[in-house]
């Protein structure tokens, strides 16, 4: 390796070593109630998507008429 560019790279290597051991921290139980938030979750928006994707699929393509879902519906997308 060049003589400069090894100094240059273990630099490079400490800094990133630094950046990672730095990232790790206590949670204090106090600040855990923010990071609880329901609003961070991710798996009822994704519910909630896919009920209105649903919804949307029903409403055009008439599938819950034909036993498809549970849901009742035509394909006139007038509900």
């Amino acid at each position: 390796m060049n003589r400069l560019l090894r100094p240059t790279a273990a630099c490079l290597l400490l800094g990133l070593a630094l950046a990672q051991l730095s990232s790790c921290t206590h949670v204090a139980p106090y600040e855990r109630e923010h990071l609880a938030d329901p609003a961070l979750d991710t798996q009822d928006r994704e519910r909630a998507y896919h009920r209105f994707a649903a919804h949307i699929y029903e409403a055009r393509e008439g599938a819950g008429a034909v036993g498809l879902s549970d849901v009742a519906g035509g394909g006139c997308g007038c509900n």
